[in-house]
This record gives structure tokens, C-alpha cells and sequence, in this order.
């Protein structure tokens, strides 16, 4: 089994210190559309449900799936909110302690095994798959597929519009974390991406 985990764009929001509000996407990301154009796959994707697939455009020669375990995590009474605004010992709770979980949110921990539970269930023989999620999510199923848990979340960087590849054989093996999009990869005798 192959799986390239492809980090979307952030909700504008983000870069101004806001916790995206529930409903947002990812920001337009036409780099995603590009490398998948360059790469000539036509391997399924299964996307979580707040990220922008618009730059895809109609694309009748792959299957596209949403899947709500691919979801960022749930922050509950703090969607919308200035970070700025919200108690500072909270916020750092929230940065450091996996269990820490906003007014009627999801802790860091929830999120992360609802994430690597989806990963574990994948059956044996699913082929090659291309997931597209938020950042938070591509690091959490990299840091699953290496054994680690909800408390290295914070010790792992997954920039937005990049690439991270993951294989299983007898176990999971990761070959690439967090290349940029722009890096086209080169094609190497079919269609597969690399």
C-alpha cells in the first residue's frame, strides 16, 4: 500500500491568529491541482471534509471520497475566535497537553486517534491512495505510522501545500515528510507519483 498524505492550505484566518470558524475550508490551493496534473495518477483520493477541492475542477477519471475522520480537529466553542482573546493558560494548555479539549471541543488526543484509527482500519491490499487534509491531520497519520502518539504532535512540522509519503508492507514505512508541492516529482516509467 502506498499513501501521500497532501497537506491543503489553511483557512485564511490562520495567519491572522483566529481559529477557523467550523464550517471553513482550506484556503484555494491550485498547487495541489498541479502536482496532480504533473504526476498523471489516477489514484483515488480520499479528502477530510474541511478542505477547498475547487482547484481540482471536475476530474471524471479518479475517484474522489470525503472522509469525516479526516477532519481537523474540533474546537469546539473556540471556532471564530482570536487566539489573543482566549485565556493564555488555556491556550498554552491547549498547545501542550493532548488532553486539554476547548469549551465543547475535541482534545488533541480525540482528534489524533480518530485520525489513526482511520489509518489503522485501512485494509491490507487498498493499493495506492492520495489523501488531502489539513496539515494537522497528514502529521497525525505520519506520526501513526511511525508509533508514536498524541504527545508528538507538537514535535512535528507539516507545512500547508506539501507532500508526505507513507508506505505499508509488513509495517509502515515513511519515505518523505513535508516536501513542497512546487518540487513536481518526476515520473518514473508510469503513472506512478513518487
Amino acid at each position: 500500500m502506498k499513501l501521500w498524505g497532501i497537506a491543503s492550505g489553511l483557512p485564511d484566518d490562520v495567519r491572522r491568529g483566529i481559529i477557523p470558524a467550523r464550517d471553513s475550508t482550506g484556503g484555494h490551493d491550485s498547487s495541489i491541482a498541479a502536482w496532480l496534473h504533473a504526476t498523471g495518477d489516477r489514484h483515488p483520493i480520499v479528502a477530510g471534509p474541511d478542505v477547498d477541492l475547487t482547484a481540482l475542477g471536475p476530474c471524471p477519471e479518479r475517484q474522489i471520497l470525503t472522509q469525516p475522520a479526516l477532519r481537523d480537529r474540533d474546537q469546539g466553542q473556540w471556532h471564530g475566535c482570536r487566539l489573543r482573546d482566549l485565556p493564555p493558560d488555556d491556550v498554552r494548555r491547549w498547545i501542550d497537553d493532548p488532553d486539554f479539549a476547548p469549551p465543547d471541543g475535541e482534545s488533541g488526543r480525540a482528534a489524533f486517534e480518530r485520525i489513526g484509527g482511520w489509518l489503522d482500519r485501512l485494509p491490507g491490499g487498498t493499493g495506492a491512495l492520495i489523501v488531502i487534509a489539513r496539515p494537522a491531520v497528514i502529521r497525525a497519520l505520519l506520526i501513526r505510522c511511525l508509533g508514536g502518539s498524541a504527545e508528538m504532535m507538537r514535535r512535528l512540522d507539516v507545512p500547508p501545500s506539501s507532500r508526505s509519503e507513507m508506505s505499508r508492507h509488513t509495517g509502515w514505512r515513511i519515505s518523505a515528510i513535508g516536501a513542497p508541492l512546487a518540487c513536481l516529482p518526476h515520473k518514473t516509467g508510469g503513472s506512478q507519483p513518487t
